[in-house]
C-alpha cells in the first residue's frame, strides 16, 4: 500500500508523517479536473493519431472501439501504477483515491475507467442513442459541480474521490 498523502510505500493507510492530516483531505475542484483531463487528452493525441492512420481501412466502429480501449488502458494503468495520478492529474496537483481517503485498488481503477468509457461509447452511438449518450456524458462531466463530494458518476460507481495533493 501507499500513503494517500505523500505516496510513499507504507503498511497502513498513511505513513506516520501524514497521519495527522488524514481527515483533512481537500476535494479537487471542477476546473482542476477539467484541466487534468485536457492534459491527458493532449498526451493521448499522438497515439490516437497513429491509431487513426493505421486503422483507416477498417470500419469506423472498430477504430472507435480501439480508441476507447487505448484510453481505458492509459487511465487504468496510470491510476494503478502511479498512485492515482495520470499525467494531467500530476500536472495540476490532484489524485484519485478511495472514498475513505485510502489509495484506490486496481479494481476501483478498472471500474472507474470502464464506467467513464461507457459514457464515451454512449456518446458515439448512432441514430437515436447518440443524443442520449451525449446527454449522459455531459451530465457525468458536470456532476461534480453540484455533488457534495465533487464526484462524477464514474467516481460514484468506483467508490473514489479526487483530492488535491498537498506539497
Amino acid at each position: 500500500m501507499f500513503c494517500t498523502e505523500c505516496g510513499t510505500q507504507y503498511d497502513g493507510q498513511q505513513c506516520e508523517a501524514c497521519l495527522a492530516t488524514s481527515s483533512q483531505l481537500e476535494l479537487a475542484g471542477w476546473w482542476k479536473r477539467v484541466w487534468a483531463s485536457l492534459i491527458d487528452f493532449l498526451v493521448l493525441i499522438p497515439l490516437l493519431l497513429v491509431m487513426t492512420i493505421t486503422l483507416m481501412k477498417v470500419p469506423t466502429i472498430v477504430a472507435t472501439l480501439v480508441g476507447f480501449v487505448i484510453e481505458f488502458v492509459y487511465l487504468s494503468l496510470m491510476w494503478t501504477k502511479r498512485n492515482g495520478q495520470t499525467v494531467g492529474a500530476k500536472a495540476v496537483g490532484i489524485r484519485v483515491v478511495a472514498a475513505d481517503g485510502s489509495p484506490m485498488t486496481p479494481e476501483m481503477a478498472y471500474r472507474r475507467a470502464a464506467v467513464y468509457q461507457l459514457f464515451n461509447v454512449g456518446s458515439s452511438m448512432t441514430w437515436v442513442l447518440r443524443p442520449l449518450g451525449q446527454i449522459a456524458l455531459f451530465l457525468n462531466i458536470l456532476w461534480p459541480l453540484w455533488d457534495p463530494q465533487k464526484q462524477t458518476l464514474h467516481d460514484k460507481a468506483a467508490g473514489t474521490i479526487v483530492v488535491v495533493v498537498k506539497d
